[in-house]
């Protein structure tokens, strides 16, 4: 496949209904240092999604590049954030992971950079975390929601944008997530942001998508020298 510039595409997967034929098939991608991470976990569940997650993110990354996907070698940026390793020719190619339970899901873009985050709409939505991380006009919007179920998503809209923005500039969850507000509300047309002070805030491009009934997916990318393109859920 080809990745326009400015283009994003997310590729996900559900994991609750993957056969072991399969799961031993995404094992088998693992690097040696991926698998001793995987044999890590403590419950099953955890283990099964990690492996889909990392062998999503490798076959993914193949649909794009000639490299077959158990060959691909990944390093960790300052902050943590990992990127793959590219022989000379090939693609440049910009990635970020997510999963949660059911889910996991891969944003990949041509060298911008990008986040995704993933998060079950079956989880509790925490108001202790939602008064800490959540600035105030998300706090009172939020609150002005008629139903808990409506409460929940708005909780999860808000969280999965934060991490997804986060994520995106290899900050992680050490960033300030009150510093950073979203109106959701204004989707499809566009995802209102109010950025970090010395961020512009033009230069962002936010999406949600809803991929299944009970998850929430959040996209974010950098749109550095005004490249606009389009995000895309896939397949």
């Amino acid at each position: 496949m080809t990745l326009s510039a400015g283009d994003v595409h997310v590729w996900w997967q559900t994991t609750d209904d993957v056969g072991e034929r399969a799961i031993g098939q995404a094992v088998a991608l693992l690097s040696p240092d991926e698998h001793a991470r995987y044999m890590r976990f403590m419950f099953d569940r955890d283990r099964r999604t990690f492996a889909l997650a990392h062998a999503l993110l490798r076959t993914t990354l193949s649909r794009y590049a000639a490299i077959d996907p158990a060959a691909w070698e990944f390093r960790e940026a300052k902050g943590g954030k990992p990127f793959a390793l590219l022989p000379a020719g090939a693609p440049r190619l910009s990635f970020n992971l997510s999963h949660t339970d059911g889910l996991v899901a891969c944003a990949l873009a041509d060298g911008l950079h990008v986040g995704v985050d993933v998060e079950s709409l079956t989880r509790e939505a925490s108001d202790e975390v939602a008064e800490r991380c959540f600035a105030p006009r998300e706090l009172e919007v939020r609150r002005t929601l008629a139903t808990e179920a409506d409460r929940t998503r708005r909780f999860f809209e808000l969280w999965t944008l934060k991490e997804a923005y986060v994520k995106a500039i290899g900050a992680g969850l050490a960033h300030p997530l009150d510093t950073i507000a979203f109106t959701p509300d204004q989707v499809p047309e566009a995802i209102g942001f109010d950025a970090p002070a010395g961020v512009d805030a033009s230069g962002w491009q936010f999406a949600l998508f809803q991929p299944t009934d009970r998850h929430v997916l959040a996209v974010a990318v950098e749109r550095t020298g005004g490249r606009a393109g389009a995000i895309t859920l896939k397949p």
